[in-house]
């Protein structure tokens, strides 16, 4: 009778932390969307909503929310609130993921556009760069690809290394070739 008890509590468990996870996945989703939308309040009720999902599950789901809530910052042109965020979510996927993780990049490259939103370009360019080695070396979507490329082109421009830049705009034109070709 007891081993019955075991095992229906051990599903139920499973099955609740299916539910968060879905759940979280869905906010997370919705949050996002609503980041694109220009729904600035509801995608940050949304956020909020992810975190409290997020706190369930574990560092992965908190850094991608973190990232989430840094990009929110980050549109709305808060460049203070979302450098904390992104550096609170670099901080988490490293320690979660590993240093280079593409999951890393992705918010290197958040934490850089931000940096060169705000006017400092030289502290954005090495974190790109790095974003950069990094989707060299894994399997990264052609698109986060291109929009690191995109991004360090245009802080090499501020820098006043034009050869650099054209060299990261024709990579990321190749790229963009690439990709349309194996469509």
């Amino acid at each position: 009778m007891m081993r019955v008890f075991v095992l229906c509590a051990a599903l139920v468990f499973a099955g609740c932390a299916t539910s968060e996870r879905f759940l979280w996945e869905e906010y997370i989703g919705t949050a996002v969307a609503m980041v694109g939308a220009e729904k600035y309040g509801r995608a940050e009720r949304f956020m909020n909503l992810a975190m409290g999902k997020a706190e369930m599950l574990g560092n992965e789901e908190r850094g991608v929310t973190l990232n989430g809530f840094g990009e929110l910052f980050r549109r709305q042109k808060r460049y203070d609130e979302a450098e904390d965020f992104f550096k609170l979510a670099l901080a988490l996927k490293e320690e979660t993921l590993g240093p280079d993780h593409p999951d890393v990049a992705v918010t290197l490259t958040n934490l850089a556009l931000t940096y060169a939103a705000d006017g400092h370009p030289e502290d954005a360019g090495p974190l790109l760069e790095r974003a950069r080695e990094i989707q060299d070396k894994g399997k990264v979507s052609p698109r986060a690809r291109v929009r690191t490329l995109v991004a360090l082109a245009e802080v090499y421009r501020r820098m006043g290394r034009a050869d650099d830049a054209m060299a990261m705009d024709e990579r990321a034109r190749v790229l963009r070739e690439e990709s349309r070709t194996e469509k």
